[in-house]
């Protein structure tokens, strides 16, 4: 954290300094610095996140995506808020990783003051905490949460429409609806969705096929999630299978 700062510093004082040269104004120099550091600090914070999130979404790998969210709470500092923010990855990253109960713990421990509803992240938030639930048993305290935290919060972009689909789907195959959850799935994989929501979507499809007696169907699916799952624990518990 402290040589990236060191760096980002050294690299703004140099640049004011060879603009002041030549442009033979400081306080244009300062302005353009300014500007610059501004949009090059948010571009590469944009780069840093989506390579953070390719490693859960695409390559499949929670224990990267961990370690990559813990560098960058060393970059970022002491923020609470963005710790925070951090720590609702952490718990998505243990949530596929089957680790439902220490995700759980790192949820709670959340001061939800520094989540915000504007950026979507206390959505994240319960949506990750309700899938903990509902994963441990613990349905009733899951179905609290959907019915008076849910209704209160706005999906703010697409990948948030999808979890509270994906969650609405997941949540019927708790209740034991399965029809209505396999139909809710399947009009989910008619959408552009990543490989991990995919993955996640067939593993369920395939339980709902066992429940049903069609094991070729399930077979066929839990297969599909063995060879391509990765180190996401549907992937193991499909290899069992």
């Amino acid at each position: 954290m402290l040589v990236n700062r060191t760096y980002f510093i050294i690299t703004t004082f140099l640049m004011l300094i060879v603009l002041s040269i030549l442009l033979k104004d400081v306080i244009t120099a300062g302005m353009i610095t300014w500007v610059v550091s501004v949009a090059g600090y948010i571009i590469i914070g944009y780069i840093r996140n989506k390579k953070r999130l390719r490693l859960l979404e695409e390559m499949c790998d929670p224990q990267a995506f961990i370690e990559a969210t813990e560098r960058q709470r060393k970059i970022t500092g002491k923020d609470r808020k963005i710790n925070a923010c951090l720590d609702v990855d952490r718990s998505a990253g243990l949530i596929l990783m089957g680790k439902f109960q220490e995700a759980k713990e790192v949820l709670l421990s959340i001061n939800k003051s520094y989540l915000s509803n504007i950026n979507g992240i206390l959505l994240a938030y319960t949506i990750n905490l309700m899938s903990c639930l509902y994963e441990l048993g613990e349905i009733d305290e899951a179905e609290a949460l959907f019915e008076t935290q849910v209704p209160l919060l706005s999906p703010v972009n697409r990948p948030l429409r999808l979890a509270m689909k994906s969650l609405a789907a997941d949540r019927l195959f708790f209740l034991n609806r399965y029809e209505e959850s396999r139909e809710k799935f399947r009009q989910l994989l008619g959408e552009k969705i990543n490989k991990r929501v995919r993955l996640g979507i067939l593993y369920r499809l395939a339980q709902i096929d066992q429940k049903a007696g069609d094991m070729r169907s399930a077979e066929k699916k839990f297969k599909e999630v063995a060879d391509n799952g990765n180190q996401l624990w549907i992937a193991a518990q499909a290899q069992k299978q």
